[in-house]
């Protein structure tokens, strides 16, 4: 991602580090900012090495130094020069909507080095967006939804005497340069089917620029927040066996870095008492895997799955409370009731875990003065210590939610369709009756600023840095991918 200066953040992110390291004392600084493993790489992998396809590599323009400018294009010749020692026959993109716009200049780069490679998009952007990016002509296909069984058929096709327009989940440009879409629709696969991560990737020193692992125990949220673009929201969530978690936890850890804890991916973690008290007796057993995770508000109330996650090993638990107002919760995340939430805030640090919340400015049915109590509410959490930290982001009506399919039930106006401006630290690309992109923007500029004073104070859990060492606390801003 191309790298926007937001000053305010500088303060916000050391005292967020302060609050979070606080509770993490086997953290290591980031070598280089990747931040986490692309874990859809690794599974995707597997699914192809199951296929007999085992030549793949990673071209990683991530963390390679000036790939990409302030202006968010790519330094055309980084990429050539890594292209050049990362030649193949096909090239799988899955960008993020931000990303979208530098990951079409890098296939266009691939279409001019190589051009009888394949490139695919596949992913949480392309597949919304399926119409538009098969009509760039540096895409060649896109792979919608769920990729583990359309993207080995495209590749049976590719290279066998099948035709890619009998394969389900695609979306092309045919001779005549229309962009069709297959009818055929696969089932999805269930988790108890699919192959074993590829976990070798990435190279074992990629761990030192690692802030966690990610880890995943079940794929599905029943929940629809408007928001939301997860793919698999709305699914009752499938749990993979505990076995094969513990195994890919070990595999991940042996190949990157015993010394790294994990993030647990799964959007409600605690969803379901009974599959996570199974998992947290196993990672009891386990005895040496620290972790965090995330889930709501209302999947905290079991006092059995509060002491199960402390004895487990859980450090930190993130919660999307979003905004103080009960009206937004009910229009775009559902169920979502904060009358109890102090008293389960409370329940979990007097537990020993620390807390910290998901806040997000800019809800269309709010005024400025709205979205300012918001913050303030959340600020007067973490004063009280009943949060650690807590993250602020601007509202994005990213491709694939219900913001973007339907904005104008929700009481919003797009203002365009320029992918690279689609981002939580970059003014909105929407007004409201209430508020104009300029005047959500500076709420959100306030409340970055308000929220890193409020996280400046002494951790509740944990020692304060030492005054030599304060250099070192979230420094990776210095270098944020945004």
């Amino acid at each position: 991602m191309s790298t926007v200066s937001v000053p305010e953040r500088q303060a916000f992110w050391r005292n967020f580090d302060i609050q979070y390291r606080s509770t993490h004392a086997e953290l290591r600084p980031m070598k280089r900012v990747m931040w986490e493993l692309p874990h859809w790489m690794h599974w995707l992998g597997g699914v192809l090495e199951t296929h007999g396809y085992t030549s793949m590599d990673v071209l990683d323009l991530y963390t390679e130094p000036g790939a990409v400018g302030v202006a968010g294009s790519v330094d055309d010749s980084v990429v050539r020069a890594a292209l050049r020692e990362h030649p193949g026959d096909v090239y799988l993109f899955s960008p993020m909507t931000v990303n979208l716009p530098i990951a079409l200049q890098i296939a266009h780069a691939v279409k001019d080095a190589f051009p009888r490679s394949v490139t695919v998009f596949g992913g949480i952007a392309a597949t919304p967006l399926r119409r538009i990016v098969a009509a760039d002509p540096s895409v060649d296909y896109v792979v919608t939804d769920r990729g583990e069984i359309a993207l080995p058929a495209l590749l049976d096709a590719l290279r066998g005497p099948g035709e890619p327009d009998a394969v389900g989940h695609l979306t092309y440009r045919d001779r005549d340069g229309i962009v069709r879409s297959t009818g055929l629709r696969y089932p999805d696969l269930p988790v108890a089917e699919l192959p074993f991560p590829k976990v070798d990737l990435f190279p074992r020193s990629t761990g030192e620029d690692l802030r966690y692992l990610r880890q995943v125990h079940a794929l599905g949220c029943p929940y629809k927040c408007s928001f939301c673009t997860i793919q698999t929201i709305g699914r009752k969530p499938e749990y993979f066996a505990i076995d094969r978690v513990l195994a890919e936890i070990h595999a991940y850890r042996e190949r990157y870095g015993e010394h790294h804890h994990l993030y647990w991916g799964d959007e409600t973690f605690t969803l379901h008492p009974e599959h996570t008290l199974e998992l947290l007796s196993a990672l009891e057993a386990e005895g040496d895997i620290a972790y965090d995770c995330q889930t709501r508000l209302n999947c905290l109330g079991d006092p059995k799955v509060l002491r199960g996650l402390k004895a487990s090993g859980c450090r930190w638990i993130e919660i999307g409370l979003e905004t103080a107002g009960q009206d937004s919760h009910h229009l775009h995340k559902h169920h979502m009731k904060l009358d109890p939430t102090e008293e389960t805030l409370k329940k979990i640090r007097d537990e020993g875990l620390a807390a910290c919340a998901f806040t997000v400015n800019g809800f269309p049915e709010q005024t400025p003065d709205q979205m300012r109590r918001s913050v303030e509410w959340v600020c007067g959490l973490i004063e009280k210590d009943l949060l650690q930290a807590s993250y602020l982001f601007g509202l994005v009506p990213y491709p694939g939610s219900a913001l973007y399919q339907a904005p104008e039930q929700y009481g919003m106006k797009l203002l365009h369709h320029e992918y690279g401006l689609y981002h939580e630290d970059m003014p909105p690309v929407y007004e409201t009756p209430h508020a104009k992109p300029d005047e959500i923007y500076e709420v959100f500029l306030e409340g970055v600023e308000w929220l890193g004073e409020a996280m400046g104070k002494r951790p509740y859990f944990g020692e304060p840095p030492a005054e030599e060492e304060l250099g070192s606390y979230g420094n990776f801003w210095d270098g944020a991918h945004v």
